[in-house]
């Protein structure tokens, strides 16, 4: 058996609780929190989950706010706060936000132009007008919204900053990045490319929050990039049986190969997406050089050189 000593060191290191075991109790707290609230609001209210605007909204909110009570728990008694973790409040939908807005539709929109170029697309026109579709427009804004906020703190708040504090920056967005993909395998029928890119999105991400020092250009982009292909452009998502969205925008019909426009995954899981998602890499690298510290914490590894 090994000494006290030695398992104090499998626990403790010269910051306190090792960053591992940090973020192991991050989502067991999380998990354990949103377990119980789901088994209250299914057995007790009969929520049912679907995909449609309102309950996109239920379940992005409750989830954001169990992630974020439970980083608070774990960070409160170290005295950070969530800028240390690239979260700064104060700079909420600042201008670092709508860049990032900015991109995420212009990509989409880029890949849809590269699709339709190829001749896979065809435009019908509006699926909705007047009042039902600027009721449809901001539910789903505001629930893809969510979606951003909440995958970006999860993904590339706590659980990167964390993870980085032990094993380094790109080490802890490898992980993270493959934990983001992993968790989409729990959709149906999904494809490798659509996993493969959306890693590489996790890893992109991961680049903005280190090029900027926080998550709002992320989140930005992270909203509007899944708010236009599936409200804007009305793409098809494995989620939903493969077929778009109730309350889409456009009518818009894809179709020739699975390569070209992704099938019943959307045009996420095409080869073109692919190709508009390394040339983004490139030019936001152009776009920002410099490094910026993440607010109110210095940790040694972020300190190593970008690639």
């Amino acid at each position: 058996m090994l000494p006290d000593r030695a398992w104090r060191k499998v626990f403790i290191g010269s910051n306190g609780l090792r960053a591992g075991w940090r973020f192991l109790l991050f989502i067991a707290i999380g998990q354990f929190m949103g377990k119980s609230l789901g088994w209250l609001i299914t057995r007790v209210y009969h929520y049912q989950e679907r995909w449609n605007p309102r309950d996109f909204i239920v379940d992005g909110a409750l989830s954001l706010a169990i992630a974020m009570f439970a980083a608070w728990l774990l960070f409160r008694w170290r005295q950070q706060s969530f800028a240390d973790f690239g979260f700064p409040l104060r700079k909420a939908f600042g201008a670092l936000f709508w860049e990032g807005v900015f991109w995420g539709f212009a990509t989409s929109a880029i890949v849809v132009s590269i699709i339709c170029l190829a001749r896979g697309t065809e435009f019908h026109g509006l699926a909705l007008a007047g009042a039902a579709f600027v009721k449809s427009a901001l539910m789903w804004g505001l629930a893809f919204l969510l979606v951003g906020l909440l995958e970006e703190f999860l993904f590339r708040g706590y659980a990167l900053v964390t993870l980085a504090e032990g094993m380094g920056f790109w080490p802890a967005a490898l992980a993270t990045s493959l934990l983001f993909g992993g968790e989409h395998l729990l959709k149906p029928k999904e494809s490798f490319l659509d996993i493969f890119n959306i890693i590489l999105f996790g890893l992109f991400w991961c680049f903005t929050l280190r090029r900027t020092g926080n998550l709002w250009f992320a989140i930005g982009f992270h909203a509007m990039s899944d708010y236009a292909d599936m409200v804007i452009f009305a793409e098809p998502n494995t989620g939903n049986a493969g077929q778009p969205l109730d309350g889409h925008l456009l009518n818009v019909t894809l179709h020739g190969p699975a390569w070209l426009t992704g099938g019943i995954a959307g045009t996420e899981a095409s080869v073109p997406a692919l190709a508009v998602l390394l040339a983004t890499w490139v030019i936001f690298a152009l776009r920002f050089r410099e490094r910026q510290a993440l607010d109110a914490i210095v940790i040694p590894h972020f300190a190593r050189s970008d690639p």
